[in-house]
């Protein structure tokens, strides 16, 4: 598949909490990860803008 969005992931946050999940969660996250990179238009439940910014998302429904 090929990306059309880079997810930035901010400082150690998301690897620390990354390691704190069991191994399913894990693969639920990095399938979510892995629509974001993927789909030209992901669903509001994945993403949500943070009003105010620009190109600044909330990731939601993991």
């Amino acid at each position: 598949m090929e990306r059309v969005r880079e997810v930035v992931a901010y400082k150690h946050y998301f690897e620390d909490f990354l390691k704190k999940q069991n191994r399913k969660v894990q693969d639920k996250i990095f399938k979510v990860i892995e629509a974001i990179e993927t789909l030209e238009r992901v669903p509001e439940r994945y993403l949500k803008h943070l009003v105010g910014t620009n190109g600044l998302y909330e990731a939601i429904g993991v």
